[in-house]
């Protein structure tokens, strides 16, 4: 059913790109008209097998629950009857302690009366005085300590393994190889609590941004030894740090003379704006033939361009599925030396995918410890089936004391809110 729709929601951006050269009874755009039609009736045809398909299950599962609960009546009733015999033998088992008690009392009274009548003086002696001990043979504090302690031990360890095989959240280094079959760029660390992303990425001899300028060295040997002219970073899910991975890569490639450009494609939650009044940006450009060069904003970083994202639009997922965004990075590439691409999170959104099938390479940005290697794997698949190639990851927000490699150091930040939501931060500055 979602192939189905995407592939109508192709035709009809087709179908609306051509009305503005062809009449609507040209043979093909009849011919266009005729294909969706046809796959409307193949999705009226699935969405009715689905939910026939729903209604037997549904019915399945009431004759199920009526089966079950006529199997808890009738345990109920032997319960209650189960009840009724226990009370039974309770009382009979008391009797039967009564009696035994009584026949104990007296026969030892028998045994008693018989020695007294047999025996004449006793010739029973001291033979050596008890010596009272100077501390209690039992409880032993000291040993029941050592057994405590030992027993707390290994349930310890043995709670701290249970808890690490059942934990598949991709957290070192070794787990992207190991769990997602993928090349690390680089590690992250986190950020020291208030300190900010460009305030570590001013300094750069900070932990920070020397880890971006490792995961820049590492892409200059993902392709002949040379950069990728387009690329495209995204994550599987928002909060993840893709924005901060877009914008340290891009300033360490301007500052080696690079001409960058920064393109904000992310429509929904635009992370980088431009300090000017006027309506220019990525979302401009999709809707319009203008060139790319009048909404093109210089930065205060030397030879680096921002391509903000415009005005927020109602279909930012029907303006990247028409041809006009391949047609921008095309125009961007040809004007800047590399194109740095800030794409949405893959899951539940279609833009990363569509954007990835057009960049050179694509970067993936894992945060280290908060994502599951079946999210993980469920994004990369999204990519790789719409034709994306991925260079590697990297792993951000990255603790080495969290993840048992002592101590470290740090790097975090967020956005504070669910995807699409709360205020916006600028985290680039724009040139007056």
């Amino acid at each position: 059913v979602q192939a189905l729709r995407a592939e109508r929601a192709k035709l009809e951006a087709d179908y609306r790109e051509r009305l503005a050269t062809f009449k609507p009874d040209f043979p093909d755009m009849v011919a266009l008209r005729n294909r969706i039609q046809e796959i409307d009736i193949s999705l009226r045809r699935e969405t009715g097998e689905v939910s026939s398909s729903l209604r037997s299950a549904y019915l399945a599962a009431l004759g199920r629950e009526a089966e079950l609960r006529g199997q808890v009546s009738a345990l109920r009733s032997n319960v209650l009857d189960l009840r009724g015999r226990g009370i039974g033998y309770t009382i009979l088992q008391r009797e039967v302690e009564t009696n035994r008690t009584l026949y104990d009392a007296l026969l030892q009274r028998f045994k008693e009366v018989g020695v007294a009548g047999g025996l004449g003086e006793s010739q029973a002696g001291v033979v050596d005085a008890a010596i009272q001990p100077a501390s209690p043979f039992r409880p032993s504090p000291i040993r029941n300590l050592a057994v405590g302690l030992i027993a707390g031990l290994v349930l310890g360890l043995g709670i701290a393994f249970v808890i690490e095989f059942i934990d598949d959240t991709i957290k070192t280094p070794e787990d992207v190889a190991a769990k997602l079959n993928l090349p690390l760029l680089g590690v992250v660390p986190k950020l020291a609590k208030g300190k900010t992303i460009r305030d570590e990425l001013a300094s750069p001899r900070s932990s920070v941004a020397e880890a971006y300028y490792s995961i820049m060295t590492a892409l200059q040997f993902t392709d002949s030894g040379s950069l990728p002219r387009s690329l495209l970073v995204t994550s599987s899910r928002a909060a993840e740090g893709k924005s901060s991975t877009s914008l340290a890569l891009a300033q360490n490639l301007a500052r080696t003379g690079v001409q960058v450009l920064l393109i904000d494609a992310d429509l929904r939650k635009p992370s980088f704006m431009a300090k000017t009044g006027s309506d220019i940006g990525l979302s401009r450009l999709l809707i319009s033939n203008e060139s790319i060069a009048g909404h093109v904003v210089q930065t205060n970083t030397p030879n680096l361009y921002l391509l903000p994202s415009g005005t927020v639009p109602p279909n930012p997922a029907e303006l990247l599925a028409t041809s006009r965004i391949r047609a921008i990075l095309h125009d961007a590439v040809d004007r800047f030396g590399v194109v740095v691409v800030d794409a949405p999170p893959v899951l539940g959104l279609a833009d990363a995918p569509v954007l990835g099938s057009i960049c050179e390479a694509t970067v993936m940005v894992i945060e280290a410890g908060s994502i599951r290697r079946a999210i993980a794997l469920g994004a990369l698949s999204r990519l790789v089936a719409s034709g994306t190639r991925i260079v590697g990851v990297t792993l951000t927000k990255y603790n080495p004391k969290a993840a048992g490699y002592g101590d470290g150091y740090g790097y975090g930040y967020g956005y504070g809110a669910a995807y699409g939501e709360g205020s916006r931060t600028p985290m680039l500055d724009i040139a007056p």
